[in-house]
């Protein structure tokens, strides 16, 4: 079983007051992306040393620059020069403090332990527990936040159903790696029935100006999210984010050719935030901008 002191404060890092008793320095966080599930917060930290303290998500750290640090985690001491790219993993409720002597750049990643334990049910047959990691290199979740940290930082307001996916294919791959015990993985290769790819389908076409969820989806099938990521992609060749906002571009493409609604209109119909949002992703999968289509549309319906 694993210590930790009765008295340490109990920091959630989601929280932004709460966060601060570690962190006092202001970051750029994932709050208004509303993730359910998952929290990112970017920090460009000066020297610090924080108390020690237990967290009550599972938190993933990523360095983003060299510095010197120190760590005492669950009782154990390393200091080392972390790189670019460096890793640590500190389960919830793990007593832990930290030092750096020069400006800190790094990525917190927080995940909720009951949705590593709800997301992953079908392939742990015990409780969870993960292993404290002090200095690893880990490709798969440094592409996993790096994407996500792109999402935060360029606006590109993805969504819900990305935010779950990403935070669904994190909490597998940490189980997968870092869990006592090795989770049993069913391999799956031919993708969803037709009848319950139909039902998915049907659903998101039906409900494009919403900010779907993964856990919706998978419900409706009674699969785990974890099955239904990789399902999903082995029918439709798209991990589930991809297809929703395709099919949002394709409707957007419809209404701007065969109506008057105004663009700002056309985008909350088809589930963007807002006009910019439409725009962003319109030009990203089309090569053109919404205006542009509308009016080589108004061209050929009244040619000069």
């Amino acid at each position: 079983m694993l210590n930790t002191k009765i008295d340490n404060i109990i920091i959630n890092i989601s929280d932004k007051n709460n966060s601060t008793q570690i962190l006092p320095y202001p970051a750029l966080t994932s709050s208004k992306a509303d993730w359910q599930s998952l929290f990112l917060s970017q920090y460009d930290h000066p020297p610090h040393k924080t108390p020690e303290h237990v967290l009550s998500h599972h938190v993933i750290a990523i360095a983003q620059n060299q510095f010197h640090l120190e760590v005492r985690k669950d009782g154990k001491f390393q200091q080392q020069l972390v790189n670019e790219g460096i890793i640590q993993i500190t389960p919830a409720k793990i007593s832990q403090s930290l030092a750096w002597t020069s400006q800190g750049k790094f990525l917190l990643l927080a995940l909720k332990p009951e949705f590593i334990e709800q997301a992953t049910c079908e392939i742990t047959l015990r409780r969870l527990e993960l292993i404290p990691q002090f200095s690893i290199s880990d490709p798969i979740i440094l592409h996993i936040a790096l994407a996500l940290q792109a999402d935060i930082v360029t606006g590109s307001n993805t969504g819900k159903l990305f935010g779950e996916s990403a935070a669904t294919m994190l909490a597998t791959h940490i189980v997968k790696a870092y869990a006592t015990e090795k989770p049993i993985i069913k391999a799956y290769q031919d993708g969803l029935a037709k009848n319950k790819l139909h039902i998915i389908l049907d659903y998101i076409d039906t409900h494009l100006e919403q900010d779907i969820k993964l856990s919706d989806l998978a419900k409706l099938i009674e699969v785990s999210q974890y099955y239904f990521c990789t399902l999903f992609k082995q029918s439709t060749g798209l991990a589930p984010h991809k297809y929703l906002i395709q099919q949002r571009i394709k409707r957007a493409k419809t209404l701007l050719q065969s109506t008057k609604l105004s663009i700002a209109e056309i985008a909350l119909q088809c589930g963007f935030t807002d006009q910019s949002h439409l725009h962003k992703h319109f030009k990203r999968l089309e090569g053109i901008t919404p205006s542009s289509i509308r009016q080589y549309s108004k061209n050929l319906q009244n040619p000069s």
